[in-house]
Order: structure tokens, then C-alpha cells, then sequence
């Protein structure tokens, strides 16, 4: 569905500086109907990529393609053809204040050249996918964030794309927002088998929507897979580090005045240990990540006493090379 294939993107600001390199030998592809992630901290080229999908942007060497069409060759005609298969929401929302939320939805088909009718039809119905239809004659400006980010939502799906784009989506709600705004992705994504990708600096979101998920740094994909497998087992430091910050996050409503580690160690290592860890005083051990049946190894937090804590990190890494302290003391 999405394929980029040896994508760079360089910008030039003036004549008297060297270009600026926004992405470096990127290569992607995305399956149809999948969920795909692109996560990385401000500057590591996340929203040029998105720019480079939709065709706002064109690489400087590259191919873009998207639905077996390549959209970085496109005129400028063809490419107003394509968007309308690329449906776009907003980190901040970009909704028209001037107009309610039944006109905010119904512009793309009113640009589209659909009739009354037929944009009728279409806004009742995606009004009422997204549990917006008591507010169709709110205003903008009458809506929480939440309420906004759906209106973007309903306004994407109006012309029945193939492509859902995500950029930062959730990054202006609360959590709670941002947990049911991920929910009705999932269900578009269900009901419809629309491709979305999703821009994010949030390993959270990754984890609670995506299959799978590329990492990004410095205009570079450093890491890419399947995001059980990324979180049981990542490889880059920049990926430990989106990880760590993930795990103890989870964590944090049971850590009160306890230490706390999250170590990676084997499954071997882990069932054999298993009772002299259970047997400590003071120490609670917890399966953050993985199967009982994985061979990559577990996530554990191990918490209590600083003492406890870190003699049970020292039976661990007695036996085991491989284990890491991921997060915590040292």
C-alpha cells in the first residue's frame, strides 16, 4: 500500500549554506490495512516522511508510492486526484471555525463535487461513526479536544480513503482522550481495512494501536518490527530509551516510596530463578512484557526494598550476560 524506496529529502534554506538533510536513505513498506507507526523525538524527520506520503513534499531522490501509484512523479493535477485517497488528521485538529461540525465534515465533499444528496448521506453516517451526531450544529470552538480530534477524524474519512494519516493525533488530548481516540482507529481500521499510519513521539500509542512501528533519528530509520518484539527485545539506544520511558510510565501508579528496576533477562533464566526471587522478603516481581512460551526473553519490574531490589537484580545478572537493567537503579 505505502512503499518508499531509498528516500532522501534534503532542503536548502539560502544560497550561502549547506542543505539541510531531512531524511537519509529511508526505506519502508507498509501492507494494506495495516497500522503502522512512526515514532522518533522533534527533528528526527517523522513529518517530512508524512509530507513525502501525501505529496505535499517531493524526495530528492526516492520513490514514493502509495496504492500502486507513485506519487512523488505526480503533476499537480493528478496529485489533487490522489489526496482525495489520503485522508490527513491533524495534531491540532485544522478544523474551519467559521463553520459546525456538520459543514467541517462535509467541505472535503463539497471541494470533491459531491451532491447534496450524497454529502447528506455521508456526513450523517460518519457523524454517527464517530458519536459526533448531537453536536452536528456545534461550532468548533463549543467542543473539548477530544470532540475536536473526531470531527478530524470523520472529516478524513469523507471521501473514503485508502490511506489514513496520523500526525501527532493524540498528542494535544489527555490520556484518557487519547485512549478512546485510539479505540476508534482501531475500529475504522477493523471495519473499513483503511491503512493508517501514525506519527507519534509516544511509545504508548505505538504499543496500544500499531503492528508495527519504525524508529527514526536524525532523518534515518534506526530500527523497524513488530512492536510486541521492538518492546521485548530493542536494539537501538534510542529505542531502549522510548521503551524505558514506556515501562515506567505503567509503573508509576504502584511505584510510591518502593525502588524499582525494569530488567530484560532470558526465559530460562527467569523460570529457573523464579522461586528464589518469590521467596525474598520485601521484593514483588512483575511480567511486563512477553510470553511465558517467548525465546526472547521477559520484561520484569522488580520493586521494594533497595537492598531486596538489588539482590535480586544481582541473582539475575549472575546467570545471565544478556540481562539489562532497563530502567531504575542501577
Amino acid at each position: 500500500m505505502i512503499h518508499l524506496k531509498d528516500i532522501n529529502k534534503t532542503f536548502q534554506s539560502n544560497r550561502d549554506t549547506e542543505p539541510v538533510t531531512a531524511l537519509s536513505d529511508v526505506n519502508l513498506h507498509i501492507e494494506p490495512g495495516e497500522i503502522y507507526g512512526i515514532i522518533g523525538r522533534s527533528g528526527a524527520g517523522k513529518s517530512t516522511l508524512l509530507r513525502l506520503v501525501n505529496g505535499l513534499e517531493t524526495p530528492t531522490s526516492g520513490e514514493v508510492w502509495v496504492g500502486g501509484r507513485e506519487i512523488s512523479q505526480m503533476k499537480e493535477r493528478e496529485l489533487r486526484t490522489a489526496r482525495q485517497k489520503i485522508g490527513m488528521i491533524f495534531q491540532h485538529f485544522n478544523l474551519l471555525w467559521s463553520r459546525t461540525v456538520w459543514d467541517n465534515v462535509a467541505f472535503p465533499l463539497e471541494v470533491a463535487g459531491k451532491s447534496k444528496a450524497e454529502i447528506k448521506r455521508k456526513v450523517g453516517g460518519l457523524l454517527d461513526r464517530v458519536g459526533l451526531s448531537e453536536r452536528a450544529g456545534s461550532y468548533p470552538s463549543q467542543l473539548s479536544g477530544g470532540q475536536k480530534q473526531r470531527v478530524g477524524i470523520a472529516r478524513a474519512l469523507a471521501n473514503e480513503p485508502d490511506v489514513l494519516l496520523c500526525d501527532e493525533a493524540t498528542s494535544a488530548v489527555d490520556p484518557e482522550t487519547t485512549s478512546s481516540i485510539l479505540q476508534l482507529l482501531r475500529e475504522i481500521n477493523r471495519d473499513t481495512g483503511i491503512t493508517l499510519l501514525l506519527i507519534t513521539h509516544e511509545m504508548s500509542v505505538v504499543e496500544a494501536v500499531c503492528q508495527r512501528v519504525a524508529v527514526m533519528e536524525w532523518g534515518r530509520i534506526i530500527e523497524t518490527g513488530d512492536v510486541q518484539e521492538i518492546f521485548r527485545n530493542p536494539r537501538h539506544s534510542i529505542t531502549k530509551q522510548f521503551v524505558k520511558q514506556t515501562l515506567l510510565e505503567s509503573e508509576d501508579g504502584d511505584r510510591k516510596d518502593d525502588e524499582g528496576v525494569v530488567v530484560h533477562c532470558s526465559l530460562s533464566v527467569f523460570t529457573e530463578k523464579w522461586s528464589q526471587l518469590e521467596s525474598q522478603k520485601g521484593l514483588s516481581v512483575h511480567v511486563l512484557e512477553g510470553e511465558l512460551s517467548s525465546t526472547d526473553g521477559i520484561a520484569l519490574r522488580l520493586a521494594g526494598r533497595r537492598e531486596e531490589v538489588e539482590k535480586a537484580v544481582g541473582i539475575l545478572k549472575g546467570e545471565d550476560a544478556g540481562t539489562e537493567v532497563m530502567a531504575g537503579v542501577q
